[in-house]
């Protein structure tokens, strides 16, 4: 080949050689011109020709190579991905070489002619060429360039220039060099440092698109280092092929790649990878040079990862990032690949060649030196990750500071791993190598062994000592890191290194030396390995967190990579530089992982080995000796299938989340926990595997209690508590049930795998479970689904029957059995006292049903066990108070279940073994969590109260030595109110508002002294001491004495006579206290009302500055007052038969109201006189203060208009705080409201009583309430808190009296707008009112008032029939209360719907006509209130179980979310017949309620399938039928033909069983109501042929009912009934069909109606179908005589005459069916029972006894077992469930490819270049299949119409998981024919699955590699439009009658057809 050459000028010859060299590749490459090039003419010079020509004829030589390599040398030249290397035969075998020349040529004699540089124009450049072709092709033109160069006369030594070169770019300052040229060449080296270090763009058009830039740099890089290697083989003395030795890699690319300056332009893969095609180790001629520039080369490889682990070598560097350092370390181990398998490849031709051992003596060196250089680089990488390096401190002078030390985290991130196990470690240790001797070699033994130390090392456990080598520690998370690492590592090794006898001691140095007399054992047997499998395998991530409530939420397939870091690790990687940041449940679940991989490795080897030596030691052993070898083989055998066993169900549950398939693995638990044994896991024996232990079968439970699909965790729960596990305990199953053979979970189908071998051996007593599995995993797991969608309620098939059974009831069996057992299982108690301290501790951790349950279960447990005591330490108890405390006190808990807790806590104290020196502040602050029972807002009632209060009484009396409470009560009082105990405040101020602690220590003490028995005695004293004297306002002492006075009278400790006992004298009339008493409680009262007076003092005077607003101080004020006339009541309602009390307060009540009355004449005070004289109103009034003289109706009007008229003005000359003046408006607003609402009532009442009220009434009552509702909805937003209740109060007792006042007719005609008043108001207050305790009663208060039947008469009457809607505010709110109970607030929609249903029936004396009118306006409320279904509960609120109360109407049996409904429901049952009502009520509200109802019910399910069980629509659906039921009784003939229609109608859309049996349950009732209307649509329908099956079967069990069932009678009416002729007509053609339910039906109704119509016994004719007698009368004996038949017909007839319609269309019968996890009732459907009898006919027709030859032979068969060969029985013969393949890629070891993207499947196997396009596909069971068939055959991609379609769960059913294996892809239909263009673009071949006139017989077709297979639809196959797109048509051959195929069986057979091709060809 003839090459044009260039010259160089003497001045700078190399750097225009170079120049020229970028600007030609620029343009020929990029296809762009006018460069200044410096063109050489065609006529050369002699000498350049001839250099020229040398040159080329050189670089051809070394290109071309030796000639004597066969095809595979050159083949070695080039990459995985095609790519050729220079120097390998490249202008030889490129085949675009001649273009490239000439287009070089061309490009150099017009390059003078252009002037201008082309410009690329918008829109007009050219597609973007594939990066790996460009650097191919660019390859190929620079080898053509590079051939054209003349020689360079003045280089004298290649190497040296080449070297100088790159250490002079790589080390700026260096600019001096040996060559006297120094100019030039720092010319040369600023050129070249250009183009490598920043891939200048200078020769570029500006225009040029970045992406094009891009390229030309990385083709400019790639010319720069192939120049390097010109230069490199030019030589004054001679031209050698050093282009294709190592030393291209030592000099040139590696120093380049290497070294951190040039990383940012070398951190392109495929520019790497191009650099290192360059030269191939595989085709150099091996001298004792190349093997030194082999070592070389090593050597800069350990180099480079020195550089990236030792923190002074990267300090140096610029290699800072983790993403960098991970990067430059794949490129070394790339390196290092290539470099191995070279050598490996050579060394292989020379032992081909027959060479000696000389001749193989070199390759074998470098083999040997690159594994040594290999395996430095796994321990330092190892090193890298897990070891923190350590530093000598700088700052200490002293030799003594040489302690210090600097600890310096690892820099390689737990990312690094992957190189080693994805590159290095294949390739050292590869899989199988301990059969081919390679390990025997002493240099590879050593380094196994060094490898294995490094193991051992990360099994230890962390230390903080440091290790002797490179002076490293353990690092900070050395417990995920070092685990991590050696998982990682062990995965790849133990298929080599599994049978190597390994040390099972770490070596402490580099010296490994003391291995030698370490002892040395197989992996299997090293107890390390077993403690890393083990902790591992339960390792159970972070339990806190699930995911999402249903479905699979990442459980299967996913990985480290596919989760991330919680804190935006790196998402390449998915690591980060610090492992606390990863999510710790991905590294668990990794672990496990690796760790069931590692455990197979081991056990599968080991059966294999007991296989081996059982077939070698066959018929040797004799006697004795030999029997208890066999015994000894045969035991390990079984340990070795017990292990497999595990392996196997760990996987399953590891893996899958499919119920049906998990619920296959416990028969194999079972057997596995019935082996586990309580010795240690790990023998002594060093040559035995190690027992299976329960903790063993804790962590295979733990997979499936804590998987990520929340139903599984509960099918786990269910099975474990069923004792299905192997655990002992007691459970409503029976023992067949416990078996696992009698119970299906949902109703699925059982295995079909044979069960052949049932465990044995009893179960594990349930104190083996440890304390940490039942608080961690059990509860953590049931805690997981509680108020989850999920659900606690299990749907089981036992015995035919479904029933539900409650998770809940379950566990808290379970618990109570467990502290019993616990507590009889030893004498000390220790164990049951770890399990009650634990349960303290997990307060905070458990959802607040959990809690409940799992303290009520211990409970009622330790109450039962009571002999047995356990210890609590008082700290325990502390802790615990403080987290209940805090709990209650964040308003998350409903008060109910705060009750029950305490209960608990208090038997839980009361059976714990007494302390012997209790700490009393820990005893108060126990007793500070039970204040008195009128302070609970929700009144627990007396029972619970007195079993708790008897509790702690019990545990108070038993403390120390039995007299310690009666010692400390009293002297806790004394020093409380003394102020030892507690300190006193400073200052009294209203502003600070009660103190809290005071408070809650003052109840803790009168409940002490209350718990001894003898608290009057305790407290007296102390009271005395601060109420002796008249005290004052700031008097502490009396403070103190005060709260224990009444927290005293709150316990009913103090009352009466002071002893707690009221007396009474002979007339029953309650005497006064004792004088001393009368004293103490004057001095009270005084107390309190200074107290009140103190306002004046704190909240007046002048302020200094002004003050910022406080935000609480209008609440903390007001709370204070509050607190006040709390005491005063209490007093009151303690002593009531005081006088000083009394006095007091009527005196207070008359000086109130005359101050009042007269306005206050001190201006400048006033504002704060009014407050404390409504204060000291209110609290008179508190205490039932009156009126003694008899026009007390005059003086409340009068008072009660004098506090409306009361304002707060701000005082003249008074200057107050902001802060005091929002503590005076609270303050008043609360004493405002609080006095009116206790005015109110005693206005009414007095009304009521005294002649002529009514007349007042019309009058000044009314205007004054009038005034007041219009104050109080003004006020409500300035209101504070505290006073809203009163204001409820007052709002509501003036709508209850102007009610009363309707039926006088006093205001008739305004009553509807007083109610709107009130009624805005109401809300107003509920708005602001949300987090009170009082909410709910306010609530029922406010619908007391509103939802009354005189109100909604009058408001229907008056409003509704004049068509005045917009004055209904009663209507207005109940539609406003029952949008804020939609928002998971479902106890608003009971308590208003429970009063509303009450009062649309009217009054108890309302007529019938009358009943249901007020319910006309709410019609449609009643239709969407039939289908409402309550949302789950919220656990935090607090008024959940507050309208329990209003359930009493409401039948036992009604489920928790049809409450609502439930009244409703109880409302239409009420109802009078239609006889009796009015028509009127019947009309506009009954049939207008049907007509909905049936409407909805008849809309088909999108999509043509019927709706998801437990689904919104599917809800409402059921709920619709059941309402239907009910009021089936209502449907008259006026509605009968449009119900019929519509009825059979919605019947022939697509339902599930449940619904349909209501459906057919409300058709029958119909029916027998309208015979005439319903029977003539029913037979209509049962003659049509083009029904559906499901159609069918509800036709057929509504004839069965109408003609053969307990109602025929109302059906027929006489045995001539036309009807018989024309249903049996009907009946006939179902004989044949194809769904064995309606034969069998139709079998029996046409053996019912054949004699009514046909003399069966008269032979002679004579009957209605004269003709055809003779064939009805044959079936008839044929159906008659039959067996078969026979047995089919009784079962039938049982069934459809205990069918009940009637109780299913009542109301209690409605409430009582079983309902299912969606809470939705769940009838056994006809279709179930049926189906499930003609399984039991056919079980009674063949399950006869076999004949006695038969059972003999079985008996031989069983009798010649024990003789069959003992062989290790395979893995599918050990467990009776399908088995689950752990992927290879699911251990996240491998690395990506640098040229390739995840072109491997899960399973590890390369994917194929089969892509499956099932766009045309729609039917989801094809889609599923081909899903399944394309990942098995590891297709490349699956094309859907739609990938939605792999959420749904027949998709995910038929798939098997294949969704989370292959990859998926979306094409819809319409841009098909696009994208199979682009395919073909690829490369790809589209075949088309069709006949056609030119279509091809599948098996005579020869695919291609890369194929687009493109599926037909399911009738129409593929469209014409789309055949054009297709390459080729292939066809099955059919040999049978039908000529189509299913789709999914067509694409499976041509899938296989594609591989099977594939795989012949690959072995070729």
């Amino acid at each position: 080949m003839a090459a044009a050459s260039i010259d160089c000028d003497d001045n700078g010859g190399l750097t225009s050689q170079f120049q020229v060299l970028i600007q030609r590749s620029c343009s020929l490459l990029h296809h762009f011109d006018g460069l200044n090039w410096n063109v050489v003419k065609p006529s050369q010079t002699d000498g350049h020709s001839k250099t020229a020509d040398a040159a080329g004829d050189n670089d051809n030589e070394a290109m071309n190579g030796n000639e004597e390599n066969d095809d595979d040398d050159q083949s070695d030249s080039s990459s995985d991905d095609g790519m050729m290397m220079f120097g390998g035969g490249l202008l030889d075998s490129d085949s675009d070489n001649e273009d490239d020349l000439m287009m070089m040529n061309s490009g150099l004699n017009d390059a003078n002619e252009q002037d201008e540089y082309y410009e690329e124009e918008d829109g007009e450049e050219e597609e973007e060429e594939d990066d790996a072709a460009m650097l191919k092709r660019a390859s190929s033109v620079h080898v053509a360039l590079l051939t054209s160069l003349s020689s360079t006369s003045f280089v004298k030594d290649g190497r040296e220039l080449v070297q100088s070169l790159v250490s002079s770019m790589l080390s700026p300052t260096s600019t001096t060099t040996d060559n006297g040229d120094d100019e030039d060449l720092n010319k040369l080296i600023t050129t070249i440092s250009s183009v490598l270090l920043k891939s200048s763009n200078d020769y570029l058009p500006k225009r040029m698109s970045d992406e094009r830039k891009r390229k030309i740099g990385l083709t400019n890089s790639l010319l720069a280092v192939q120049y390097l290697l010109h230069l490199l083989n030019t030589s004054s003395t001679s031209v050698s092929s050093s282009s294709s030795s190592l030393l291209g890699w030592k000099v040139v690319i590696l120093p380049l790649l290497f070294n951190t300056t040039t990383t940012k332009s070398f951190n392109d893969t495929l520019l790497q990878t191009a650099l290192l095609n360059l030269i191939s180790p595989s085709s150099i001629k091996m001298t004792q040079d190349q093997l030194g520039y082999c070592q070389d080369v090593c050597q800069l490889c350990v180099l480079a990862v020195e550089q990236l682990t030792s923190t002074a070598a990267a300090a140096v560097g610029a290699v800072t990032s983790n993403h960098s350092r991970q990067s430059q370390l794949i490129l070394v181990c790339d390196v290092l690949i290539r470099l191995y398998d070279g050598m490996n490849k050579l060394l292989g031709k020379q032992q081909q060649r027959g060479g000696g051992g000389e001749e193989l003596a070199l390759p074998t060196k470098c083999v040997d030196s690159v594994a040594n250089a290999i395996h430095l680089v796994i321990v330092k990488v190892i090193r890298g990750i897990c070891y923190a390096q350590v530093e000598q401190d700088c700052g200490g002078s002293n030799k003594e500071d040489n302690q210090s030390v600097v600890l310096l985290e690892p820099l390689l991130s737990l990312e690094a791993v992957r190189p080693v196990t994805g590159m290095l470690l294949p390739k050292l240790y590869p899989s199988g190598s301990v059969g081919s001797g390679n390990l025997k070699e002493q240099q590879q033994q050593t380094r196994a062994v060094e490898l294995w130390n490094e193991i051992l090392l990360l099994l230890s456990p962390y230390s903080e000592e440091v290790v002797s080598f490179d002076k490293r520690k353990c690092c900070r998370n050395w417990e995920s890191v070092a685990p991590m690492t050696a998982t990682a590592i062990l995965c790849i090794l133990l298929p080599s290194f599994r049978g190597m006898e390994l040390p099972t001691v770490p070596a402490t140095g580099d010296n490994n030396d003391n291995h030698a007399s370490s002892t040395v054992c197989r992996p299997v047997f090293q107890p390390s390995v077993w403690a890393l499998i083990r902790q591992s395998l339960k390792r159970c991530g972070d339990t806190d967190s699930f995911g999402g409530d249903g479905g699979d939420s990442g459980g299967r397939g996913t990985s480290l990579l596919s989760r991330g870091a919680r804190d935006g690790g790196s998402s390449t990687f998915g690591y980060d530089d610090d492992v606390s940041t990863y999510d710790r449940a991905a590294i668990d679940q990794l672990l496990r992982r690796r760790s069931a991989h590692i455990l197979r490795l081991l056990i599968e080897y080991e059966r294999d080995t007991l296989l081996r030596s059982g077939s070698k030691k066959k018929g040797k052993g004799k006697g004795r000796q030999g029997k208890d070898n066999q015994d000894g083989r045969i035991d390990k055998q079984k340990r070795g299938d017990m292990w497999m066993k595990y392996v196997l169900c760990f996987e399953m549950l590891e893996m899958e989340i499919e119920i049906h398939l998990v619920d296959q693995v416990w028969t194999t638990v079972k057997e596995l926990s019935s082996e586990a044994s309580n010795l240690e896991g790990v023998n002594d024996s060093t040559n035995e595997l190690p027992l299976i232990v329960w903790e063993d079968v804790a962590s295979l439970l733990c997979r499936v209690l804590l998987s990520d699909a929340p139903t599984l965790r509960k099918l786990g729960l269910y099975r474990f508590l069923c004792g299905d596990s192997g655990i002992q305990v007691t459970s409503v199953a029976t023992e067949e049930d416990q078996d696992g053979n009698g119970r299906t979970f949902m109703r699925k189908a059982e295995s079909k795998c044979k069960v052949k071998k049932k465990s044995g051996g009893a179960s594990v007593p349930i104190t083996t479970v440890s304390v940490s599995f039942v608080l961690d995993i059990v509860m953590r797991s049931y805690d997981s689904i509680v108020g989850t969608k999920v659900g606690t309620n299990m749907q089981i098939d036992e015995g035919g029957q479904q029933k539900s059974e409650k998770v809940a009831d379950l566990l808290s069996e379970f618990l109570s059995n467990y502290v019993i057992a616990l507590a009889a299982s030893s004498e000390d108690g220790s164990e049951l006292s770890e399990f009650m301290t634990r349960i303290l501790a997990v307060i905070t951790t458990l959802k607040w049903r959990s809690l409940v349950l799992l303290f009520r279960a211990v409970a009622t447990a330790v109450d039962q066990s009571a002999s047995h005591k356990y210890t609590l330490e008082q700290e325990t108890v502390r802790a615990a108070i403080k987290d209940m405390l805090s709990t209650f006190s964040s308003g998350g808990a409903p008060r109910s279940l705060q009750e029950g807790l305490r209960q608990d806590l208090s038997s839980m104290l009361k059976n714990a073994v007494p302390w012997t020196r209790p700490d009393a502040s820990i005893v108060l602050d126990v007793l500070s969590l039970y204040p008195p029972q009128d302070d609970l807002v929700d009144n627990t009632d007396n029972e619970t109260h007195s079993l708790t209060r008897s509790a702690l009484a019990t545990w108070i009396v038993g403390l120390g030595d039995g007299q310690w409470a009666n010692n400390a009560a009293p002297v806790c009082a004394s020093a409380y109110v003394m102020g030892e105990m507690l300190p006193f405040n400073d200052k009294i101020d209203i502003l600070s508002g009660v103190n809290t602690l005071e408070r809650t220590l003052g109840m803790a003490i009168s409940l002490l002294c209350t718990l001894t028995g003898n608290a009057s005695e305790m407290l007296w004293p102390a009271i005395f001491k601060g109420l002796q004297k008249p005290p004052s306002a700031s008097s502490h002492k009396a403070i103190r004495s005060m709260i224990l006075l009444e927290w005293g009278c709150r316990e009913e400790a103090l009352s009466g006579m002071g002893n707690g006992d009221i007396v009474t004298d002979k007339q029953n009339c309650m005497l006064p206290p004792p004088p001393n008493v009368e004293f103490l409680l004057n001095h009270a009262v005084q107390l309190l009302m200074s107290q009140v007076m103190e306002i004046k003092t704190s909240l007046g005077g002048r302020a200094e500055k002004s003050g910022a607003t406080r935000s609480q101080a209008s609440g903390q004020a007001s709370s204070y007052i509050y607190t006040l006339i709390n005491q005063i009541r209490v007093l009151h309602l303690s002593f009531p038969s005081s006088s000083s009390i009394s006095l007091a307060v009527n005196a207070i009540l008359s000086q109130c109201a005359d101050s009042l009355k007269q306005p206050n004449s001190d201006e400048t005070d006033g504002p704060i006189e009014t407050v404390v004289t409504l204060t000291l109103c209110y609290a008179s009034l508190s205490c039932d203060a009156k009126f003694e003289d008899a026009k007390e109706l005059e003086k409340l009007l009068s008072i009660c208009e004098a506090i409306m008229t009361c304002e707060l003005s701000q005082a003249k000359g008074k200057s107050m705080r902001r802060d005091a003046v929002q503590a005076l408006r609270s303050i008043f607003h609360y004493a405002k409201w609080g006095s009116l609402s206790l005015i109110v009532p005693m206005i009414n009442e007095a009304a009521r009583k005294q002649p002529g009220g009514a007349e007042l009434a019309s009058g000044s009552i009314q205007q004054i309430y009038e005034k007041i509702l219009t104050s109080a909805n003004e006020a409500v937003d300035s209101t504070p808190v505290i006073a809203l209740p009163p204001l409820f109060a007052c709002t509501t007792s003036c709508g209850e009296y102007l009610v009363e006042l309707e039926d006088a007719g006093a205001n008739g005609t305004s009553l509807l707008s007083s109610i709107k008043v009130i009624s805005e108001t109401l809300f107003a207050v509920l708005k602001e009112e949300t987090a009170s305790s009082t909410w709910m009663h306010m609530l029922s208060s406010m619908c007391n008032l509103l939802f009354s039947p005189k109100l909604l008469l009058h408001e229907y009457q008056n409003s509704y029939v004049d068509g005045d809607r917009d004055n209904m505010p009663v209507m207005e709110s109940f539609e406003k209360l029952i949008e804020m109970g939609s928002a998971l607030k479902p106890h608003i929609n009971i308590v208003a719907v429970s009063y509303i249903s009450v009062a649309w029936l009217g009054n108890k004396d309302s007529s019938d006509q009358d009943v249901g009118l007020a319910a006309i306006p709410y019609r449609d409320n009643i239709a969407e209130l039939l289908v409402y279904k309550e949302p789950k509960f919220d656990e935090s609120s607090a008024n959940q179980n507050s309208t329990k109360d209003r359930h009493g109407i409401l039948p036992q049996t009604t489920d928790g979310s049809s409450i609502t409904r439930a009244f409703v429901l109880s409302f239409l049952s009420k109802l009078p017949s239609p006889e009796n009502m009015s028509d009127v009520v019947l009309k506009e509200l009954v049939h207008h309620i049907i007509l909905k109802l049936i409407d909805a019910c008849c809309l088909p399910p999108a999509k043509g399938k019927p709706f998801i069980t437990g689904s919104e629509e599917y809800s409402k659906m059921m709920r619709s039928w059941q309402a239907l039921c009910l009021l089936s009784r209502f449907v008259t003939s006026d509605i009968a033909n449009e119900v019929a229609q519509k009825v059979f109608k919605a019947m022939s859309n697509l339902s599930h069983g449940q619904i349909r049996y209501f459906m057919e349950c409300f058709t029958v009732q119909c029916t027998r109501k309208h015979p005439s209307v319903f029977g003539q649509s029913f037979i209509n329908e049962i003659r049509r042929n083009d029904l559906s099956l499901q159609y069918v079967s509800s036709l057929m069990i509504i004839g069965g009912n109408l003609t053969v069932g307990s109602y025929s009678n109302d059906f027929f009416h006489s045995k001539s009934d036309k009807k018989i002729k024309e249903i049996l007509c009907g009946v006939l053609p179902w004989l044949s069909s194809t769904q064995g339910f309606s034969r069998a039906i139709a079998q029996l109704l046409v053996y019912k109606l054949i004699p009514l119509v046909v003399d069966v016994e008269n032979n002679s004719g004579g009957g209605a179908i004269e003709k055809d007698d003779a064939v009805l009368r044959s079936v008839y004996l044929f159906l008659q005589q039959n067996q078969d038949m026979s047995r089919v017909r009784v079962k039938q007839q049982s069934f459809f005459d205990s069918y009940d319609v009637d109780t299913a269309c009542q109301f209690e019968g409605l409430l009582a069916f079983e309902v299912d996890d969606g809470d939705e009732a769940s009838p056994v459907h006809m279709v179930d029972a049926i189906k499930e009898c003609l399984a039991d006919v056919y079980k009674e027709v063949h399950d006869e006894d076999a004949p006695e030859w038969k059972q003999m032979e079985d008996l031989l068969i069983s009798a010649e077992g024990g003789n069959q060969d003992e062989s290790v029985p395979e893995n599918d013969e050990l467990v009776n469930f399908q088995r689950k393949i752990l992927p290879v890629d699911a251990l996240d070891l491998r690395i990506q490819s640098l040229h390739e993207n995840k072109k491997f499947n899960a399973a590890g196997n390369k994917k194929q270049g089969l892509i499956v396009c099932a766009t045309l596909v729609d039917k989801v069971p094809n889609l599923a299949g081909l899903a399944r068939t394309a990942e098995i055959f590891a297709a490349e991609t699956l094309v859907l119409p739609n990938t939605l379609v792999k959420k749904q769960d027949d998709f995910k059913s038929i798939s098997a998981s294949a969704n989370d294996w292959i990859d998926m892809e979306e094409c819809k239909e319409e841009n098909l024919l696009v994208w199979l263009h682009k395919k073909k673009a690829e490369g790809y071949t589209i075949v088309g699955l069709e006949q056609t006139s030119s279509s091809k017989c599948l098996t005579r077709f020869n695919f291609p590699d890369k194929v687009v297979l493109l599926l037909g639809k399911e009738k129409e196959g593929i469209p014409v439009e789309f055949l054009s797109a297709v390459d080729q048509c292939i066809e099955i051959p059919q040999l049978g009658i039908i000529r189509s195929l299913n789709v999914h069986v067509s694409g499976a057979l041509t899938i296989w057809e594609y591989t099977s091709q594939m795989m012949k060809r690959s072995k070729r």
